[in-house]
């Protein structure tokens, strides 16, 4: 199981702490540090990670609007170099108008003033572990669609010109007692045609499969509209 992640927003009179579920799924925010020196601080936020069994810190990083860093990055930066000291691993996450999103949803909440500054700092960090808990999950999805995706090529070897053609395989079919695949080009442009390859599945003496081009034209027939069929199944599970 994931560490969980300790959030901090960093102030010069205040620092936001928020703290993520142990699946990395959801940010809470939980204390608010009220600054009295670099020693104290450090401590503090050391304290907290050991209360949740933890040594992995983000930081938001305060950029302009540019995206440049500015004066205030410099001093978000040393303070957590004193956390990398202590032992602790920090990473960075933009906190552009985070502070802003805080308030906004403070205020929804109907919290008055008084409560919404003790209040604000920690839920900016809360703002700022979830986007990043957000992103680290988008890529990790994207990341594991394309290992899928790769995992669904096959490359077959041009007789005539002995060139490697990169196939993606659609689906596995059985028809009368033996097993076939439908092939589609896997670098074929987007915008194009796409057209479906039937072969025969063979099995070598080794126990490796290969793959023969179907000459029976009924055969091939059969099969295709049986992968249509599986298709036309599958898009009526999806509405």
């Amino acid at each position: 199981m994931n560490e969980r992640i300790i959030a901090l927003d960093i102030g010069d009179a205040r620092i936001g702490v928020a703290v993520s579920d142990a699946s990395r799924l959801i940010a809470t925010p939980i204390d608010t540090i009220y600054r009295v020196g670099y020693g104290p601080d450090v401590r503090k936020v050391v304290e907290i990670c050991q209360r949740y069994d933890t040594t992995q810190v983000l930081s938001g990083w305060p950029l302009n609007m540019d995206g440049t860093a500015g004066f205030q990055s410099e001093k978000v930066k040393a303070f957590c170099e004193q956390l990398e000291k202590a032992g602790l691993s920090v990473v960075y996450q933009d906190e552009r108008l985070t502070t802003v999103t805080a308030t906004n949803a403070l205020i929804e909440g109907n919290m008055h003033r008084a409560e919404r500054k003790h209040n604000v700092d920690k839920v900016a960090a809360a703002v700022i572990l979830q986007q990043y808990l957000d992103t680290c999950r988008n890529q990790q999805q994207q990341e594991a669609a394309k290992m899928e995706e790769q995992d669904n090529i096959i490359e077959l070897i041009d007789d005539e010109t002995g060139a490697p053609i990169r196939f993606q395989h659609l689906a596995t079919i059985e028809h009368e007692g033996e097993l076939y695949i439908a092939l589609s080009e896997a670098d074929a442009p987007e915008d194009g045609q796409c057209e479906v390859f039937i072969m025969q599945v063979a099995q070598e003496e080794d126990g490796t499969e290969s793959y023969i081009q179907v000459e029976d034209e009924a055969v091939q027939q059969a099969v295709f509209d049986k992968f249509l069929q599986l298709v036309n199944e599958g898009s009526g599970d999806d509405e």
